[in-house]
């Protein structure tokens, strides 16, 4: 206990000393010694206000989650291929093509490109609204009007329809002889809203082409013929036409060129044809065929239609067209085109058995002042043989006859009542007049023999 007192007194005189020396000098204070340190501290009116800066880091941490750095990679990865895909395809601009040449004007303002001069990109490739642009208003709905009197019915008349491709711009429109046959009054409208009177220039049932005229105030959009010879299979095809009704005019329909060079017997003739399956319905017949480049490449004609037929649309080859067309305006027919001048039957082996006769081309009449009454053909003979071919058949023989033209002398080989013989026939020109009376040397088989079904019945025009 003494030696505890003594330790106190002494702490405490010392402690008084130091209190008596900070009467005269600044109290010093240990900075461990909360306590005393709380004394000394700053008033409140004087403390003042500090920023003490948040933690860092946390960005860093958001950016480092998995499925933020998915969403930041998939932004920045579309941006780098778009900005690639951008420089690398630049926008091509396609000047599209019009109508309107030099020698045209434009009937609707709302089809004219607002850009450049669209006849410079003649011969481009198009887009499919492109062709319809170029040429939608070149394409006309063909309204026709016929007498359907019956002895039961006096004066009464039938309405039919098709279409035609207004061709010049003074108003000269191709079509199919189909479509304006039998007319007694034809009328023409263009999709601008125009309406026209029109007369027949020239018709060719053989073909079944026509040409129709129009007298217009203004020049008249026309459309460009393309070159049907350059055609593959498999090029994209468009049709324009007024299918079923004039209220449907201006469809256009889109498929390929599914074959050329079609060799086929229509109506009893035989025409070489574009396929396509682009859709063709009654009422598109003289309507256009297009290529992508929007040019006429085929006139539409006709359609094979059945429950299990689909897509079979076939059309007439421009180039097949052309000189057709030139020769019925120009002369109001077909110039230069043979004709021998007979109404024959095809004798097959069977009927040949049954009749005494020889295979070949039997003689059912014969047109006055033709070919074949100059040259002695008379009915009964049978043509086995022309110009050193033997005939089997009415197309054979019209094939071979359409290998010459109009002045030629051929050989003809016949049996008549069996026996031979061989005549020299100079073929004539074949006329308007004339083509009425031999009525295109149609096959008319007996009717002892049942008639088969051929291909050529699935085969129908289209007009109504």
């Amino acid at each position: 206990m003494d030696g505890f007192n003594a330790f106190k007194n002494e702490n405490t005189s010392y402690e008084n000393e130091n209190l008596n020396q900070g009467s005269q000098d600044e109290v010093k204070w240990f900075t461990d010694d909360f306590e005393q340190a709380a004394k000394n501290r700053v008033p409140d009116s004087h403390a003042l206000s500090i920023y003490r800066p948040k933690e860092k880091g946390k960005f860093k941490k958001f950016l480092k989650r998995p499925a933020v750095t998915a969403i930041v990679s998939s932004v920045l990865t579309c941006a780098i291929c778009m900005s690639a895909f951008a420089i690398a395809f630049k926008p091509q601009t396609v000047e599209r093509p019009y109508f309107v040449t030099e020698n045209g004007a434009s009937a609707d303002t709302t089809l004219v490109a607002s850009t450049q001069n669209l006849e410079q990109a003649t011969g481009s490739v198009l887009t499919v609204p492109e062709i319809y642009d170029k040429t939608a208003l070149a394409v006309v709905s063909i309204v026709c009007q016929s007498s359907a009197s019956s002895a039961y019915v006096q004066g009464a008349t039938a309405t039919s329809s098709g279409s035609g491709i207004v061709i010049t711009e003074d108003g000269y429109i191709a079509t199919n002889n189909h479509v304006i046959e039998g007319a007694s009054v034809i009328t023409v409208r263009t999709l601008a809203g125009q309406t026209f009177d029109a007369k027949v220039i020239g018709s060719d049932s053989r073909t079944d082409l026509a040409v129709l005229k129009v007298e217009p105030e203004d020049k008249l959009i026309f459309a460009e013929l393309g070159d049907s010879s350059e055609l593959k299979v498999g090029e994209l095809a468009v049709a324009i036409g007024n299918p079923l009704r004039e209220e449907l005019a201006g469809t256009l329909t889109v498929g390929v060129i599914s074959a050329i060079n079609r060799n086929m017997v229509i109506d009893g003739k035989q025409m070489t044809m574009l396929q396509t399956d682009a859709a063709i319905n009654p009422g598109n017949s003289g309507g256009a065929l297009l290529n992508s480049k929007g040019q006429v490449i085929g006139i539409n004609t006709a359609k094979s239609y059945g429950e299990e037929i689909e897509g079979l649309g076939f059309a007439i080859p421009i180039n097949e067209a052309k000189p057709i067309i030139n020769s019925l305006i120009k002369d109001g027919y077909v110039t230069g085109r043979p004709l021998i001048g007979i109404v024959g039957i095809d004798v097959t082996e069977e009927i040949a058995k049954v009749n005494d006769l020889v295979v070949g081309v039997y003689v059912r009449d014969v047109s006055q002042f033709s070919a074949a009454e100059r040259a002695g053909i008379k009915v009964g003979d049978v043509i086995t043989s022309f110009d050193g071919k033997k005939v089997l058949s009415i197309d054979e023989l019209n094939k071979f006859r359409d290998e010459h033209k109009a002045g030629d002398t051929v050989k003809v080989e016949l049996n008549r009542s069996g026996q031979k013989l061989t005549v020299d026939l100079t073929l004539l020109e074949e006329k308007p007049q004339a083509e009425s009376t031999q009525q295109q040397q149609q096959q008319q088989p007996q009717q002892q023999i049942p008639r088969q079904i051929t291909p050529s019945d699935l085969f129908k025009w289209f007009g109504w």
